[in-house]
Order: structure tokens, then C-alpha cells, then sequence
């Protein structure tokens, strides 16, 4: 099985790249039947946007389950993962779990960016996890991650290994709208 991880942040690896690596960590450790696999932004445009290399849409597409990250940016998501997301094409979430980690500055945030992204995953189909995993950068700044944060991780792991291994191969409908709008009629 293969959980396939977006680091959605233009800017260089920190703190939510911190958390998406213990993640990752723990899938290994505890998963051994399970290969992570990241993906990060490449060619920085600017400090807030970067574009993604030619195989994302097909690493994302073959995976069994998918962590979209992304710090909360002004509220929503970063416009780098929103890049990928609109690169992708309906299949490539259809029916797929696929969990939310987002990382912000301070608490009140914790809704703005997963809100959006519940939205765009609907919109594909995607069997979002119903927890999703949201910290406050803190967290991951101190040598030391704490127990709570890290039991967190471990959990929010766990719901798309169990997700993963238990759906795979089923298709959910109805389709989403863009699906059975876009669908040619015969």
C-alpha cells in the first residue's frame, strides 16, 4: 500500500514539514506493509507560490491514500497546493481516503483552510477522513514534540490506514457533480 504525502508549502521545510515527517515516520514504523511517499514543490516563483514536478499528478493518482499539508495562509490554503489540486483530474482522488494536517500560527485558524479543502475533496469525490489533523506551529518549533501532539499524529495516521486497507478497490457514488456533469451523453 502507498500513502502518498503533499508538502503544500512554497516556502523552505519548517515546522509543518517537521509534522509531516514524524507522520510519515510513524506510517514506516508501525505499517510496514505500507511505502510513504512525499511530494514537495519544486522552483520557488516567489516566497508564496512554487510549481510541482511533472510526475505529481501521477505519483498522487497512484496512491492508496494521500495527507494533503498545508499551513493556514491567510486563511485558506496555500496557492502552491491549490497549483496541484487543479492540476489533477477527477480520478485521481475518486474514492480515495485522503486526510487534511495544516499547521497556523495560532488557534483560531483551525477551521479556515480544512473547511476549504473538505470543499475541493468533496468536489472530487474523495473520501476525506472525518478527522482531520490541525496544530499550532508551536508545537513543532521546541526540541522536544510533545506526547499529545505526537499520539495526534499517530492517530490521524491510523484512520487512513484503516480507511486504505479497508475500502480499497470499492467506488462510492453517487458521482460528484463534476463527474456527472461533465459526463458525455449517448
Amino acid at each position: 500500500m502507498r500513502l502518498t504525502t503533499v508538502y503544500g508549502s512554497p516556502t523552505p521545510p519548517g515546522k509543518l514539514a517537521r509534522a509531516l515527517g514524524l507522520l510519515e515516520q510513524d506510517v514506516r514504523d508501525r505499517h510496514p506493509n505500507w511505502v510513504v511517499d512525499r511530494i514537495e514543490p519544486e522552483n520557488p516563483v516567489a516566497p508564496v507560490v512554487a510549481t510541482w514536478g511533472d510526475d505529481a499528478v501521477e505519483r498522487i493518482s497512484g496512491a492508496d491514500a494521500v495527507v494533503l499539508a498545508s499551513p493556514v495562509f491567510r486563511g485558506s490554503i496555500t496557492g502552491t497546493l491549490k497549483l496541484l489540486i487543479d492540476m489533477l483530474p477527477n480520478e485521481a482522488l475518486r474514492s480515495k481516503p485522503v486526510g487534511i494536517l495544516t499547521v497556523a500560527a495560532a488557534p483560531h485558524h483551525f477551521l479556515s483552510a480544512e473547511r476549504h479543502l473538505r470543499d475541493i475533496l468533496s468536489w472530487f469525490g474523495a473520501l476525506t477522513a472525518p478527522n482531520s489533523a490541525f496544530f499550532v506551529d508551536r508545537v513543532f518549533g521546541a526540541a522536544e514534540v510533545d506526547a499529545e501532539a505526537l499520539a495526534d499524529l499517530r492517530e490521524f495516521a491510523d484512520q487512513l490506514v484503516v480507511l486504505a486497507e479497508n475500502l480499497s478497490g470499492r467506488h462510492f457514488g453517487p458521482d460528484p457533480l463534476t463527474v456527472r456533469f461533465t459526463r458525455k451523453k449517448t
